[in-house]
């Protein structure tokens, strides 16, 4: 049996590529760190892989340690030229379309947001609270401190245990193939919207891929089972 317009009990946002696309920055800022040093950079096929995993995930790409085999330059030299780089393409860009728009549904609706994300807290508060949406998210669930990153559904868990909802009825908004793992792992419903870096990955996990966050909504969402 199906009703008709059930509302998601939460609604959890993974952070980088979502809300700020920071993978595009990153990559490219990496790409332009190897050709400063006379490098090869990594192929996007094979960075986009890693995309969403925490650091200490055993699949992640190491540039940095990459980049010092490669031309035996010190890592301070490297990390120094790398977020230059990073900064300039990352500090002033604006958050995707579509954001403030669902977190001001979602607060009409009352209902409540997290972010579940593979990066540290810090990261994420840097991010947000210059651009005035830190205190929107009353949950960052964050891998790290024994919790892993995605695919591993725990961050997706801990969401929706802090906010004290089932998981099958939050939606997940998510930007890569292992968020999207993560989050159907954990029991949500799944929605991808990938970016520049994400776009050729395997993308099946989800329950519905769209172009921008501006083409969903909470309240129209499709009917799901009661």
């Amino acid at each position: 049996m199906v009703q008709t317009r059930v509302m998601f009990d939460a609604v959890i946002f993974d952070f980088d590529g979502l809300i700020l696309d920071t993978e595009t920055p990153l990559y490219v800022a990496w790409q332009k760190t190897y050709d400063h040093f006379g490098a090869v950079p990594i192929p996007l096929t094979e960075w986009s892989a890693s995309i969403g995993l925490h650091d200490d995930d055993p699949a992640m790409i190491d540039p940095l340690q990459r980049l010092i085999d490669l031309t035996g330059t010190s890592a301070d030299r490297i990390q120094a030229v790398r977020r230059r780089f990073r900064n300039d393409l990352l500090d002033h860009r604006p958050v995707e379309a579509g954001v403030t728009a669902l977190l001001n549904e979602a607060a009409a609706l009352d209902i409540p947001v997290a972010i579940a994300s593979s990066s540290p807290e810090d990261w994420i508060v840097r991010h947000l609270k210059p651009r005035g949406l830190l205190d929107q998210f009353p949950v960052l669930s964050c891998a790290g401190n024994g919790v892993p990153g995605k695919p591993d559904p725990a961050v997706y868990q801990a969401a929706c245990h802090q906010l004290g909802v089932d998981p099958t009825t939050a939606l997940a908004l998510e930007d890569s193939a292992n968020g999207a793992q993560a989050a159907k792992a954990a029991g949500l419903t799944c929605v991808v919207v990938p970016n520049d870096v994400t776009r050729s990955l395997d993308l099946s996990h989800a329950d519905l891929v769209v172009n921008s966050l501006t083409d969903i909504g909470i309240a129209s969402w499709p009917n799901r089972p009661a």
